[in-house]
Formats: C-alpha cells, sequence, structure tokens
C-alpha cells in the first residue's frame, strides 16, 4: 500500500479533474475490506488529495502544496538513488546522494551506501558495480533515510526521472513510518527535457550527456547522476527564463503532461496489470 499511494498521486497530479475511488481501487487491484479502508485512510492523511465528497478525489492546488518563489531564491535538493530493483515495498535502496543548489551554486552534499538487508542480483552489480560486499558495513535505511529528510529540509526534490527517485522514497518513508518531506512536490529534469527539447529523442542521463557534450563517468552511481543532472538543470534554467518560466509554481506547471480523460484511463489500465504482474512476483 505504501508505493500504491505514490502511483495514485502521480495520476492525479498529471490529471486537472476528478476520479473516483472506484477507479482508484480498480487501478491498484483493491478488493479487502481492509486494503480499502487502509487507502482511504491513506487519503484522508495525505495533504495532496482533496475530498470531493461521494467518494471522489483530486490532486490539491499547487499553492497548498508549496509555497512560491522567484527560481533564482528556490533551494533544490538533486537527488539520485541506487536500488536492489523498481518494485516500491520489495526492493530496497542501496545507495543515495544529493547536491543543494541555489541560482546553479552548490550549497552542500549528500551520499552514503546502504545495507538493504538483502541479496544485490548480479544484474544490479553489474550495472552499479555495488555489490552485496559493497555495503556490508553500509548504515542501513533506517539511519540513512532521516538524514537525508533532514538535508533536505524545505528545498524541493528534483532528480531525472523524478517519478520513480521521489515514489521510492516516499514508499521508503511510509513503510519505516518516518515524517516526511516538508514538500510534496518533485521537479523532474527528464520532464523538462521533453518540453524544452523535442527533437531530442534520447533525454535519459546518457542521451542528454551527449547532446550536451557533457563527460559523465561512473554512470549509474548515485553521486555522478546527481552532478550530471546539476549539469543540464543549468542549462535548462537559462532557456526556461527565454520561456517566461520565473517561478517554482510556473516550474512545477510547465513540466507537466497532462492527461485527458481518455489517456487517463489508459495508464489506469496499465496501472492495474503492473499490480497485477507485482502481486504475482510477491
Amino acid at each position: 500500500m505504501f508505493g500504491l499511494i505514490e502511483a495514485v498521486f502521480q495520476l492525479l497530479y498529471r490529471f486537472d479533474g476528478i476520479v473516483t475511488e472506484n477507479q482508484i481501487r480498480h487501478a491498484l487491484g483493491i478488493t479487502s475490506k481492509h486494503d480499502i479502508h487502509e487507502l482511504n485512510r491513506l487519503l484522508d492523511a495525505d495533504q495532496r488529495f482533496v475530498d470531493c465528497c461521494d467518494s471522489r478525489w483530486k490532486c490539491a492546488p499547487i499553492d497548498e502544496l508549496v509555497e512560491d518563489r522567484p527560481l533564482e531564491e528556490t533551494t533544490f535538493v538533486i537527488t539520485d538513488i541506487e536500488t536492489t530493483g523498481s518494485i516500491r515495498g520489495k526492493d530496497r535502496i542501496i545507495e543515495i546522494a544529493a547536491l543543494k543548489v541555489r541560482n546553479g551554486n552548490i550549497l552542500d552534499r549528500f551520499e552514503s551506501l546502504v545495507n538493504p538487508r538483502k541479496n544485490i542480483s548480479k544484474q544490479i552489480a553489474k550495472l552499479t558495480k555495488i555489490t552485496n560486499s559493497t555495503v556490508k558495513d553500509s548504515p542501513p535505511i533506517e539511519e540513512v533515510l532521516p538524514s537525508y529528510i533532514d538535508f533536505l529540509g524545505n528545498g524541493i526534490f528534483v532528480a531525472h526521472n523524478s517519478p520513480f527517485d521521489f515514489c521510492f522514497i516516499n514508499s521508503e518513508i511510509r513503510r519505516l513510518d518516518l515524517k516526511g518531506f516538508r514538500n510534496q512536490t518533485d521537479i523532474c529534469t527528464f520532464r523538462i527535457a521533453k518540453k524544452l527539447l523535442p527533437e531530442v529523442r534520447a533525454r535519459g542521463i546518457n542521451g542528454l550527456s551527449l547532446y550536451f557534450d557533457y563527460p559523465i563517468e561512473n554512470r549509474h552511481r548515485a553521486m555522478p547522476d546527481v552532478k550530471a543532472t546539476h549539469f543540464f538543470l543549468c542549462k535548462f534554467m537559462e532557456q526556461l527564463k527565454q520561456n517566461g518560466v520565473g517561478t517554482l509554481h510556473q516550474l512545477i506547471e510547465f513540466q507537466k503532461d497532462r492527461l485527458g480523460r481518455k489517456e487517463l484511463k489508459k495508464k489506469l489500465r496499465k496501472q492495474k496489470k503492473k499490480n497485477y504482474r507485482l502481486k504475482l512476483s510477491t
């Protein structure tokens, strides 16, 4: 359930309308009375959701989630995580890194390996160069995550393909019953690239590194990926000003890839299939 609530938010965040509780339950594969009760409890307790009565919900307006401010006065915390896999609630974080920046300048940094207390597969070890022996003496997520939350503070979360990192970390926060982020909103440099660079097909970190001729080393390690994302963000800020985007709220609205009702229904069906595969794997 911890990861499912994040999936709900990501759908409503991109849809300027109201969805029913039945639609949410159908998409998430929730049928038992206990899970329905838990879903309602989570929705009620989450400031990102607005109860529209009659078991209908929508995403809260952005001015209720985060204070607006000029981009040059906004503190961004650019973050990247490496994990044992992509399934929230089942997989675990093995590395987390972040840079705190304002107006392009680096103010502080955070970096830690994490002992996931579970096996790191050969596939993940090959991709990240992080093995079981690499993290055996590292602190567990129960120790690392509170320190990262303190580091983030009142900053705005930024990542490349942010829905993955943001949702994964939030899922872990809920699983561990920790106090969450002060600002429950995120900036995604992948989404920004999609809007600013429509002619560029490969908008992942590798693709943008080639496009900007940025020399990245140790790809798929958290801090190198964070530094690359910082470089992209600085480039994008120059273009955003030319597009009339000068405040945090304007940036949040600019990056949105909005969903119509038909697109939302497709996403809901896709989410249902994803949750079904997740149940089969657990």
